[in-house]
């Protein structure tokens, strides 16, 4: 006979609760630590710390795309691979940090629910220190306003997990984004001014900062209460040191190009390279999104090696269909969907004559993977404004007269051959416009030129328009590399980038001449097309020449 009063209340657990200080080991201090407790050396804890100045990336993104190393290492910022998943983070002592190692079903029977039953620990934390946030999906919180304060990571080993926490205490806006090549995401405007309509901080939130003591015992209590433990303040036993996480390249180079996609919660990337019978000789992935088992994307890639690129995306499918994925922020669909877009862009590839770096710089956007079929469809194209000379006079306006003085008016000439209506983006407002009235007028897909960081960066502007789109990759500074996105946003930004007409001549090839325009600018007689029709007559049909160009 059960006696239990309460037969179904888990026994309380002892939390052992430490302040590891400021220091710049605390990413190898955690693999060490979460090895040990899932091998059962060590209990729960909960380890308080606060990084040295440091660009710290996720167990599963490559380094070369998240991190500007020349300015790190100029600066002596560390640079560290933590052993949780999850995106590139800047870290110094304004952020209050964490460390909690529990069983895995601690937190949850998935990755979902362990990073929002640990969000939801930091979330009464916070309450505790009179501050309300909310979730956001997958890893984040925020306050009112959509702004972010705080994050947790995940990583785990045997039936343990480590649940890795960042709140934002004093926000360091400049070093951040100095140090973060690619913001992510969820940081939607960067820059300066910008960058605060997304982040906030406790100093700003509470209008004191407040002491470290003070947020530890709020969120030592939070974390106790939603475990069931008792918290206990103590040094923890010592650890086996762990290796650290190899900094391995990212493969883009000679033969292997590069694909890469956004999904709602996560953004993905895989390499490829082919040997000369077309079949798969190296294939790896890249992700901030959260996944068990860790190593599943490597088995898959182990999996692929050797196949056919005509079966490579099929065996995909198959597999993760055997090996279901745990996953936050993304899923096995999207996986198989980046694997199909890379090798249709190999098809594309060798139909068309590009080099390994050009295919890496095709993007596509849409529901579709076959950039053939839509370049087949395709009756816009759409050309960012950096890409003119800053002295030209049409750099702020949709129109180009094609003088012959930039890539620019050669694209312009490309898409009237074709009877496209091609439209220049003054800003990110202007983008989202056009593509509504697209979408509004019956575009199937377009042609557009931006930078593989706005791509990640605006995918959801492409992603919601519900049009395929092939995009090329543009050259030269960006307002990324240069910090001044907010700049661009605003369609003020003031160095030129350039596109790679080899490339975009090779990919018009595809597009078959239309019958005609849908004029989504509302304007019918354009200067520029007037000037191009003249010549088109003139010459007896579509002209690529410039006469009489340069002086409009």
């Amino acid at each position: 006979m059960n006696t239990n009063p309460h037969p179904l209340r888990v026994p309380r657990q002892v939390l052992t609760v430490s302040d590891a200080g400021v220091g710049a080991g605390h990413a190898q201090d955690d693999a060490a630590r979460l090895l040990a407790h899932g091998r059962g050396l060590t209990g729960d804890e909960l380890r308080f710390h606060r990084f040295t100045p440091t660009a710290s990336i996720g167990r599963h993104q490559a380094l070369e795309r998240e991190v500007r190393l020349s300015h790190c290492t100029d600066r002596g910022i560390g640079v560290v691979r933590r052993i949780t998943a999850g995106g590139a983070l800047y870290l110094d002592p304004g952020q209050q940090c964490f460390s909690l190692v529990v069983p895995k079903l601690a937190l949850g029977d998935t990755v979902a629910d362990r990073l929002r039953r640990g969000a939801e620990m930091v979330q009464a934390g916070l309450a505790r220190l009179g501050v309300e946030t909310l979730f956001k999906a997958p890893n984040d919180l925020q306050v009112a306003g959509r702004q972010k304060i705080a994050s947790v990571f995940l990583a785990e080993a045997d039936d343990s997990v480590l649940l890795f926490g960042t709140l934002l205490v004093e926000l360091d806006i400049a070093g951040a984004m100095k140090a973060l090549l690619v913001p992510t995401e969820k940081l939607t405007v960067t820059g300066l001014e910008h960058a605060r309509e997304r982040m906030t901080d406790l100093a700003t939130v509470m209008g004191r900062v407040p002491e470290p003591g003070e947020i530890q015992t709020a969120l030592a209590a939070a974390a106790a209460a939603v475990l069931n433990a008792v918290a206990v303040t103590s040094p923890l036993p010592a650890v086996a040191d762990a290796l650290p996480m190899a900094m391995l390249p990212w493969p883009v180079a000679g033969d292997t190009f590069e694909t890469k996609d956004k999904v709602e919660g996560a953004t993905l990337r895989v390499a490829l390279t082919l040997a000369a019978d077309e079949t798969v000789t190296a294939l790896r992935f890249a992700t901030d999104g959260h996944f068990s088992p860790q190593d599943a994307l490597n088995q898959l890639a182990a999996a692929l090696h050797g196949t056919a690129i005509t079966d490579v995306a099929g065996r995909a499918r198959d597999w993760l269909y055997a090996h279901p994925l745990d996953a936050a922020g993304f899923g096995a669909t999207d996986v198989a969907r980046l694997i199909d877009r890379a090798a249709a862009k190999r098809g594309l590839q060798r139909l068309i004559g590009l080099t390994p770096e050009q295919a890496s710089g095709v993007m596509l956007a849409g529901s579709g993977a076959d950039p053939q079929a839509a370049l087949a469809r395709a009756s816009v194209m759409l050309v960012p404004y950096c890409a003119k000379p800053n002295w030209c006079k049409w750099r702020h306006t949709i129109d180009c007269v094609e003088c012959g003085l930039c890539e620019v008016g050669d694209a312009y000439t490309l898409a009237r051959e074709r009877n496209m209506e091609v439209i220049t983006i003054t800003n990110f407002e202007h983008l989202a416009e056009t593509l509504g009235k697209m979408k509004d007028a019956g575009v199937q897909s377009y042609v557009g030129m931006c930078c593989g960081d706005f791509f990640l960066k605006r995918h959801h502007a492409f992603r919601d328009s519900g049009m395929d789109a092939v995009l090329l990759d543009i050259e030269g500074a960006t307002c990324y590399e240069l910090n001044e996105e907010h700049l661009a946003y605003a369609g003020a930004f003031k160095a030129e980038a350039r596109l790679d007409l080899e490339a975009v001549t090779k990919v018009m090839a595809q597009v078959p001449v239309n019958p005609a325009r849908p004029a989504i600018s509302g304007v019918e007689q354009r200067p520029g097309e007037a000037k191009y029709r003249e010549r088109a007559a003139a010459c007896g049909g579509a002209c690529a020449c410039k006469t009489g160009a340069a002086e409009s």
